[in-house]
């Protein structure tokens, strides 16, 4: 439970020598709930006016936190304006924070062996066998004990028992197809020649055995794809041994987090451009803190990171990899992984909470590498030096619900220097404010632009979509270059990726007659077509319903699709491409971590021909056989109401255009727009990042936009918009009495209702002066305590969004 505010509580004589700052002790918070509480100061100064409550045991021996994480959440609550409470729910794992109501059940991994257990450890397993889960009240009723705490922990540790939610977030292993003889070709290899004798017909199965016998001398096991590349053969051939009885095609664990890499990334001899970056990285580091390390797709930015990694760990410090979002970008930690082994943690959302707080204890003693998403920076590093924030500009970064509202970019920037350690900010496409930031001295700014190898950059087309329409030549949502490249690269033996930022089969259903669409009953969204399930479903809050046979309005039985997500792109494709292999990599199809990998894997090992994706398909991909990368429709990213609406179509588009040509030779990319005169689709084409910072940037200040200020976004919700509008105007009363013309608003946001809660914005646009800012939020907040205590306004919710990205 995260509560705004530090509690004082008195300890008892018998828990004096056990008390220390970063432990967890049960205490009694209200009536009669019991809670786990984190120790955040020992001292002998009593609160006046009430007695505090005793603290009623001591959970831990060791401390879980540090001084030096609890400064950083107290900065994480001050800067995000959230309270310190809301940062330690966000930081802890959830087996940490144990409280009367938490559920508990046996663990699927008891084997029901209880010689070790105590006495009370016995009771509770008995209890838990007859009735599958017990709260932690209920157990407390059973022991007829007050504190049950340190008996809940000593069980998670030995895997005893699991928290009722873990159950339900089990994590999967992922696999990978691999071969083995079959016997008796394993247990007695001089017999191998009597499998050759069964495939004399077969030239094509006789090279898959030979490969097979060269690579076992040097691999543990053999993977499929590594004799089909060894071999120059498909599955069929595989297949057909496997009936032979001369090779056994099984699935093997490869690692608990994702797929599996087989490119050497870890040679001794670096490019020369790679040499300079880590000269001049470690000739800035003298004298600045942050670099920007800007370098084009396919550069070996993560061969620089790996140097530098390596030498910080042989100094005995500790390293933080931050990746934008884990689950998209199993390629780069299994390549680390190749690389460190062992000395790799990686912390995600995805990992049940006994391994997160595994985890937890080993960061804590001192794990060398952490990679992970924005939440790793929770973790207690204890002697942290080199922080990498790769792809800076994702704005996966941003955290958006709950609290706190951060951003794990100038998160980590402020926590490396805490720790006096350096941080590497890489990217193909930096964010307008680091590049500024850059420019103007505060960062060193290092640039690799060429790709590794010496390979060309793709080649960018840019074709009218408008012109096609015009004379007819459009085909469904194929521009004539676009399906003639894709059949040539498919004649070539290539792959192809296609970009569509919006998933689904098509995003309105209209009525030819009134004009009426399909709306979500509870957000002010047009509902989405899906064809895969044949309804009409809500992107925001998941509300579905079937497509009505006629117009609720008009009775009008014409109702039309109108639009296209990468459903109908799919669909579409098998018409047009028939022997096409197609895969979709959006939201729907990557609905657990296996499926994501499933589908990574198909398209790595060439069982899938186009890959159709949204953006999904512009992170941490690498794959050496895309010839052709398409994007859509531009249109749709350039259009959105958002001031960096340019800056994301911008990064995204290079993104995916570095998905092409990545190894063997030049790709093409080919861009399909309706407004081909756009300026950013012409600094695009001629892949200009530093015209397009020119331009961006003069806008930026001309309009006062970021970096030449500071955002706050403040969001009124209610479920009611009579009360929700006359609570606005007592907050933009307060506000504006005290800021004036920096306070926006309240506007209706683009979505104006969502989950059945009515929106109204504000937004307080300030000058870069520390002091202002600092007035400016104790101001925003002193206003929502007065409204929160308003009569008649108590229950609208206001969410604050520090820079807001």
């Amino acid at each position: 439970m995260a509560v705004p505010k530090p509690y004082t509580y008195y300890v008892p004589e018998e828990w004096v020598s056990e008390i220390k700052f970063g432990v967890r002790v049960e205490v009694q918070f209200g009536q009669s709930r019991l809670y786990t509480a984190l120790v955040i100061d020992v001292h002998h100064h009593a609160p006046e006016g009430h007695q505090p409550k005793p603290i009623s045991a001591v959970v831990d021996e060791q401390p879980l936190i540090n001084p030096m994480q609890l400064q950083l959440w107290r900065w994480r609550a001050d800067y995000y304006c959230c309270t310190l409470g809301e940062v330690m729910n966000a930081a802890l794992p959830s087996n940490l924070k144990l409280a009367s109501e938490t559920l508990i059940a046996l663990s699927p991994v008891f084997d029901g062996d209880v010689t070790d257990l105590s006495e009370k450890e016995h009771i509770v397993v008995q209890s838990l066998t007859a009735q599958n889960e017990l709260s932690i009240e209920d157990l407390r009723k059973i022991l007829d004990q007050k504190t049950v705490y340190p008996l809940i922990k000593s069980l998670l540790e030995k895997k005893i028992i699991y928290l009722q939610e873990d159950l339900k977030t089990k994590y999967s292993p992922k696999t990978v197809g691999c071969v083995r003889l079959c016997e008796p070709y394993a247990s007695e290899p001089d017999r191998i020649n009597e499998a050759f004798d069964k495939l004399t017909r077969s030239n094509r199965q006789e090279e898959a055995l030979l490969a097979y016998l060269q690579l076992i001398k040097k691999q543990e096991f053999i993977r499929k794809q590594d004799i089909y590349d060894l071999a120059k053969v498909d599955s069929s051939a595989l297949t057909a041994m496997a009936k032979k009885g001369i090779f056994e095609l099984y699935e093997r664990e490869v690692s608990r987090l994702g797929g599996y890499e087989e490119e050497t990334i870890d040679s001794e001899e670096l490019a020369p451009q790679q040499e300079e970056a880590i000269s001049k990285l470690q000739a800035h580091f003298e004298t600045k803190n942050v670099a920007l390390l800007h370098g084009v797709t396919g550069s070996g930015k993560t061969r620089v990171y790996v140097e530098l990694m390596q030498e910080a760990i042989n100094r005995g410090e500790q390293v933080l990899y931050l990746l934008p979002e884990i689950a998209l970008t199993t390629q780069i930690i299994n390549r680390l992984q190749k690389i460190f082994g062992d000395k790799i943690a990686v912390y995600h959302s995805r990992l049940n909470n006994n391994e997160r707080v595994e985890l937890w204890k080993q960061i804590l003693e001192g794990k060398p590498i952490v990679i992970g998403a924005r939440s790793a920076l929770f973790m207690p590093f204890t002697n942290l030096k080199l922080v990498i924030v790769d792809e800076e500009h994702d704005p996966s970064y941003k955290q958006n619900d709950p609290n706190p509202r951060y951003n794990g970019r100038d998160a980590a920037i402020y926590m490396a220097n805490t720790f006096d350690a350096k941080v590497i900010l890489g990217t193909a496409t930096p964010s307008i404010e680091s590049y500024y930031n850059a420019k103007a001295g505060k960062y060193a700014l290092i640039e690799m632009p060429e790709r590794f190898g010496g390979l060309e950059l793709p080649e960018t087309i840019i074709t009218d979509v408008k012109q096609e329409l015009k004379e007819r030549k459009l085909q469904a949502h194929f521009t004539t270059t676009l399906i003639d490249e894709l059949k040539a690269a498919l004649e070539r033996g290539e792959q192809a990726i296609l970009f569509q930022n919006r998933r689904g089969f098509a995003p309105t259903y209209r009525c030819t007659t009134c004009g009426w669409h399909s709306e979500c009953i509870h957000c002010d969204v047009s509902l989405t077509y899906h064809k895969h399930f044949n309804a009409l479903k809500c992107h925001y809050c998941g509300y579905q319903t079937q497509l009505p046979t006629a117009c609720p309005a008009c009775g009008n039985k014409q109702l039309t699709l109108i639009g296209f997500g990468t459903e109908k792109i799919e669909d579409e494709l098998k018409i047009y491409l028939p022997e096409a292999r197609i895969a979709r990599m959006d939201l729907d199809t990557v609905r657990t971590k296996n499926a994501h990998t499933q589908i990574i894997n198909d398209f790595e090992e060439r069982r899938v021909d186009i890959l159709v994706g949204t953006q999904m398909v512009t992170k941490g991909l690498d794959f050496d056989n895309v010839g052709i990368v398409g994007v859509l429709s531009a249109d749709q990213l350039l259009q959105f109401p958002d001031f960096r609406a340019g800056e994301r179509a911008f990064q995204l588009m290079l993104q995916v255009s570095g998905r092409a040509g990545r190894k063997r030779k030049r790709g093409k990319v080919i861009i399909q727009a309706m407004n081909t005169a756009s300026p950013v689709l012409g600094e695009v084409l001629r892949n200009d990042f530093f015209s397009f910072f020119q331009r961006e940037i003069q806008e930026r200040h001309e309009f006062q936009y970021p970096p030449f200020t500071r955002l706050i976004r403040i969001t009124l919700k209610h479920k009611k918009p009579e009360t929700l509008n006359d609570g606005a105007k007592i907050f933009a009363k307060t506000l504006k009495s005290q800021l004036g013309e920096w306070v926006i608003g309240p506007a209706v946001p683009y979505v104006g209702r969502v989950r059945g809660y009515f929106l109204l914005d504000f937004l307080i646009k300030l000058p870069r002066d520390s002091q202002k800012i600092r007035y400016a939020k104790d101001t925003l907040l002193d206003a929502i305590q007065a409204l929160n205590t308003s009569e008649g306004y108590t229950t609208i919710r206001v969410n604050v969004d520090v820079d807001p990205y």
